[in-house]
């Protein structure tokens, strides 16, 4: 089954042309890399796809319903989620706090958004951090609440901005098994990252985009292998 949809997308910003005809198809229980260099357009493709920009022209539709003019808050409604390349916790607020508030998209009564809150932390593995101010979570924690946070949205299609950011190699490894495990929870997954071994290994489909034009898509084997790849992003002494 086709979850999202997107058709010749272009975001232009004064002339700029930040997203350049761009399509992509994401299928049910699949997981989707997007890669490119700092300024291909990645994040700005994000934007249109979860309402945060209106696309310049072309159309995204999720589950067959147009959602290229729709709000961020209708879109996330409707099921995608995302977490953002800068982890940003309210402070003061608890993780478990930071949680609910994702959980109130569904959740129409209190006790069921903490309960779905909960269940998420724990998924997450913040089980035992759920009453500690979020700004006291290291990176890795952080980053682990804007999961937490994200999937309490009860997203069918979640989109990770460069989730491994700044994370340890080992903290790396556990969130490519956290990736995993959502998916094997039945949630599709687009989603940006700049390591390499971690986003290929994951990956049922690559897309590349360089200059904000699609350059290249196709198993992490054969993008792998695309000398137009390799020559714009991945370098040419590139293993992965």
């Amino acid at each position: 089954m086709i979850l999202l949809e997107a058709k010749d997308v272009c975001k232009y910003f004064h002339g700029n042309k930040a997203v350049d005809m761009v399509n992509m198809t994401i299928n049910e229980g699949e997981i989707v890399g997007l890669i490119g260099a700092n300024g291909a357009g990645k994040t700005t493709f994000f934007n249109c796809l979860t309402g945060y920009y209106k696309a310049t022209s072309g159309t995204i539709a999720f589950m067959g319903k147009s959602i290229e003019k729709a709000k961020p808050h209708v879109i996330c409604k409707m099921g995608v989620g995302r977490t953002f390349q800068i982890a940003k916790p309210f402070h003061g607020l608890s993780v478990l706090e930071n949680t609910v508030v994702g959980a109130y998209n569904k959740c129409k009564t209190k006790s069921d958004a903490y309960k779905k809150a909960r269940e998420c932390i724990d998924f997450t593995g913040l089980g035992d951090k759920e009453g500690l101010d979020a700004a006291s979570l290291n990176t890795g924690e952080q980053r682990r609440l804007e999961l937490a946070r994200a999937l309490a949205t009860q997203p069918k299609l979640l989109l990770l901005d460069e989730v491994m950011a700044g994370l340890t190699p080992t903290e790396s490894a556990e969130m490519v098994e956290l990736i995993r495990k959502i998916r094997d929870s039945g949630v599709t997954i687009l989603m940006i990252e700049h390591i390499m071994p971690a986003l290929m290994s994951l990956s049922d489909t690559v897309y590349v985009l360089d200059q904000g034009r699609l350059i290249s898509k196709g198993t992490p084997e054969e993008v792998s292998a695309d000398k137009q790849v390799i020559e714009s992003y991945l370098g040419k002494s590139a293993e992965v």
